[in-house]
């Protein structure tokens, strides 16, 4: 698939770039606009916002593979033209952070939200407990369907966002999300290595509802040399659900260009 099959949404025409990578599994109706709603307003503060729908997302065509940092970051790396500001939430933050160790150059900042990186705290007891439900989920779901449903239970996806106004839209969901390709540790520290050789400015953000996504915030934070930020939120989308949530990106971001010398 190439960049100029997916579909993304554009808001701001001046301004510095920020590419924001929604998560969620292959086959929801649901685009990267719906996940980042609210980011819609940094437009009207000096910054141009391009938010594609990743592949079988949305409005983007379906890829015929399943969900993939690695294929899905070279997607996006293409998107940072000279440079952007880059931010990932969920599994969209493996992917931000494989676009980000493709092309440290052109990478201002990187914010990860709640990023889907378990296995780099698995050695915690409270993630262990995280990686239990999820294999009692697999073992116990009644269909796909059901899979879909339990799991977006499980991590705090609100029903409005979570996709699957019918049958056959959870049911797709529910296969992309057992087929889904979550990087191994080993690519993870690599690609993070990469974005500290590179003095890439990063933060990871969570919404403080949930220890395990709290705990791997921090262990994220740690491993790539930047701050780990709470924003109180009572489910998964803290960019949707804390009022704070644009403008301590703002500043970041903004810290990170006069760092930078931009």
């Amino acid at each position: 698939m190439s960049v100029a099959a997916m579909h993304v949404t554009r808001w701001g025409t001046s301004g510095p770039l920020i590419v924001l990578v929604h998560g969620s599994a292959q086959g929801s109706e649901v685009g990267g606009d719906r996940h980042f709603a609210a980011q819609a307003a940094l437009a009207e503060l000096g910054w141009r916002v391009a938010v594609p729908d990743r592949p079988g997302h949305g409005r983007s065509p379906a890829p015929g593979r399943p969900d993939d940092a690695e294929a899905d970051g070279a997607l996006i790396a293409d998107l940072l033209g000279d440079g952007a500001h880059l931010v990932g939430h969920s599994f969209g933050g493996c992917v931000a952070l494989a676009a980000a160790a493709m092309r440290p150059a052109a990478v201002r900042s990187l914010t990860l939200i709640e990023p889907a990186m378990m296995a780099l705290a698995a050695d915690s007891p409270v993630v262990q407990g995280f990686f239990a439900e999820m294999g009692r989920l697999a073992a116990t779901a009644a269909s796909p369907a059901d899979r879909a449903v339990r799991f977006a239970r499980l991590v705090g996806i609100p029903d409005a966002i979570r996709g699957g106004s019918s049958e056959a839209e959870l049911t797709r969901m529910g296969k992309a999300l057992a087929d889904m390709r979550l990087p191994p540790p080993p690519q993870l520290r690599a690609q993070f290595a990469a974005v500290r050789a590179a003095g890439i400015p990063l933060q990871v953000i969570d919404g403080g509802w949930n220890p395990v996504f709290g705990l791997v915030a921090g262990r994220v934070a740690e491993l790539g040399g930047g701050r780990h930020v709470v924003l109180a939120a009572p489910h998964h989308f803290p960019q949707l659900a804390a009022a704070a949530f644009n403008p301590t990106l703002a500043e970041f971001m903004s810290a990170a260009d006069r760092q930078r010398g931009g």
